[in-house]
Parts: C-alpha cells; structure tokens; sequence
C-alpha cells in the first residue's frame, strides 16, 4: 500500500527524496515498532508482573521493582523526547502566536509528567493520567502527520445528517465488538470460577479490585480516557503504520491481539478472549479508516461498564434500560434524518429488527449486471 503527501489534508513542503525516505517501509517499522514500545510496555511489564503476583503468589524482589521505575521513567521521558522532535521539525508550519501556544503546551506537559514521575517512579497514580493521556494522543497524531497518513479516510459524500448517520453506525459497530470481547470474557471468567479447576488462573474478584481497587467513579474521571487512548494507540496508530510499513496482515492482527491479552493479564485464562475484540477492531480500523468511531465505541462500552459496576442487579437492569432508551432515541433521530429504517440491535451485520420511519422509493430500473449491488436500505 502505497501513501503519498497529496492525499493527506495537510501539507508537509518536503523535497520527494525527503518524503520518499519518510514514508519507507523502515523508517514505518520503526515508527510503529517505537510507538508500541514506549506506549505499551510500561502498561504490559505491570500487567504481566501482577499476573504472576496474583495468580502464582510470587513476590518480586526489590531489582525486579526497580526496573519497572526504570522503565516507566524512560519511556515517558523517550515519548517526550520523541514529541518535541516532531514538532521541532516541523515548526515552520506554526504561526507565531501557535508557535508560542505549542512551546507553552509542550513546557506544561513536561512539568506535569515529570512531576509525576518524581512522585510515582514506578507508575503514575490515577490522577495522573490525564497528562499521560495528553502525552501519547499528542504522540501519535504527530506520527501521523510525520508519514503523512491521514488521520481518518475522508468523509463519504453527502448530507451532514448522512455523514453523522454513518459515524453512529460504525460506532455502534466498534461497541459490539467490544461487547463480544468482554462478554465473552466475563462468561468465561463465571464457568471457569464455577466448574473449572480451583489451580487455573481466573480472576475472582471484581474487575475494579482487579486492576488496582479503584472506585468506578475515579476510573471514570481519570481513567477512562487513558484507556481509550493507550488502545486506540495500538489497534489504530501501530495497525495503520505497520500496514503502511507493508507487513502481512497476520501479522499485524497477532501483534495487536498478544498485547491486548496482555493488557487484560488480570482477568488470568478469560484474557485469551479479548484477542477477538483485538482483531476485529484492528480490522475495522484498517478496513474504515475512522478513528472517530473507534475511540467513541470504545469509550462508550467502558463508560456503560463503569457506570453499572458497583450497582446491584435491579439498578444495572434500571440503567440497562435507560441505556437502551439513549441508545433507541439516537436511532430513531437519526434514522429520520437519514430516511433509512432505524435498526434497534447494537450489532454490525447481524440480524436486527427494522421499522420504516420514511417510505423507501424502489430502486430505478437497472441492467441485470447491476442490480446486485443495488439496495433500497443503508445498511
């Protein structure tokens, strides 16, 4: 697959040697190869640490401690590194005023992370993470624009309520698919605590307890969004740079789907099942293009699983309801607007239940040849 700097919506002025060495299939590997690392590690070194705390009763020996410090404080520091030489090379493009504004944007990052990093060596505390958050979006649209592959694809022709219309279905189709992953993990997680062996490792406590005894109000706050980001950081920026690097597909997938079970180490042997999640988002993004709807369904699936957590049976159903309600009103809204018949089932390509809002004019007459791709639906 070939990118070239015409086809972006931003110019980058670079002399075609320039663009060509830019967007080699190398200087690619290595900025996804960079990216994955820096972004990732600090997050899978602990997951995977307190794994085998958790389910193996190992206690790590204080060398083992200080190499997690180590390697949190390098890869913050790598990825600040790395963020100021992009803008540094591109700094021409700034006007005077934005220049002083990303000089004072990068100057407060910079405070703030490495204030937290002299608090909390070995990982930042949980309100922490909006800074971090800010750090590795900034990071990887930066990326973007270094290889000048768009963000998003562009948008399909039409109206504004057309446009929105098709945002709202590829979110509802990313939501799905992180609703198979975490359903089915959590499926999982109930039979094996049930009838599986009391040895495998399973997690048997809540999933809040399980990722470091937070509220649901306080992942919400500061937690939520870092979550989004750091995953959308590897099924989306990593995915797109390594298939612009032109690895096989296969790869790209196994690298995604390893990292996000290693992200969900906590859950013990249910892990395994977020490697659907991972590939089928992977292939969404890779397919679509829309970055919009990956974080937006992500977040919404996080947003409804941490408003339910600590709530018992009757208020999940009542929220469950009111979920639904939401969910229901949008499509119907935008259902009108579009002039398609609204579809009240929150999965991409299955069986849902249609209702006509707008009569639906036949299709014109076409050549036979043709009337296969020709459909009277949005779907």
């Amino acid at each position: 697959m070939h990118f070239s700097l015409r086809s972006t919506h931003f110019s980058l002025r670079l002399p075609p040697h320039a663009a060509a060495r830019r967007n080699s299939p190398r200087e690619l590997l290595v900025s996804a190869g960079g990216l994955l690392l820096l972004g990732s590690l600090p997050t899978a070194l602990g997951s995977t640490l307190s794994g085998f705390s958790v389910f193996g009763g190992m206690i790590w020996p204080h060398p083992v401690l200080t190499l997690v410090d180590t390697v949190n404080i390098a890869t913050t520091a790598l990825q600040l590194v790395w963020l100021t030489r992009l803008l540094t090379a591109r700094r021409q493009e700034f006007r005077p005023a934005h220049r002083v504004f990303v000089i004072l944007a990068v100057s407060v990052l910079s405070t703030l992370t490495a204030w937290g990093l002299l608090q909390h060596p070995a990982g930042p505390s949980l309100h922490e993470y909006p800074a971090r958050t800010v750090l590795l979006a900034w990071l990887c649209y930066e990326l973007y624009r270094w290889h000048g592959i768009p963000l998003s694809a562009p948008a399909a022709a039409g109206s504004r309520a057309a446009r929105w219309d098709d945002t709202w279905q590829m979110t509802q189709t990313v939501f799905s698919y992180c609703g198979i992953g975490g359903f089915s993990a959590f499926l999982t997680v109930l039979t094996l605590q049930s009838f599986g062996p009391q040895w495998l490792p399973v997690m048997r406590t809540s999933q809040l307890t399980a990722i470091g005894g937070f509220s649901a109000s306080q992942v919400l706050l500061f937690g939520l969004a870092w979550t989004v980001v750091l995953e959308g950081s590897v099924i989306g920026t990593t995915a797109i740079l390594l298939r612009a690097a032109r690895r096989p597909s296969w790869q790209i997938y196994a690298i995604v789907a390893i990292v996000e079970i290693i992200f969900h180490a906590y859950f013990g042997v249910p892990a395994l099942c977020m490697a659907v999640y991972a590939v089928l988002c992977t292939h969404f993004y890779l397919t679509r293009r829309q970055v919009i709807p990956l974080l937006a369904g992500h977040a919404l699936f996080d947003f409804a699983g941490l408003l339910v957590s600590s709530l018992s049976i009757l208020e999940k159903l009542i929220c469950g309801i009111v979920f639904a309600l939401i969910v229901t009103t949008v499509e119907c809204w935008l259902a009108v607007e579009a002039g398609r018949r609204a579809k009240f089932f929150m999965a991409p390509r299955l069986f849902h239940l249609t209702v006509s809002f707008r009569p639906v004019p036949p299709p014109a007459e076409t050549p036979a040849t043709d009337r296969s791709t020709t459909s009277s639906e949005i779907s």
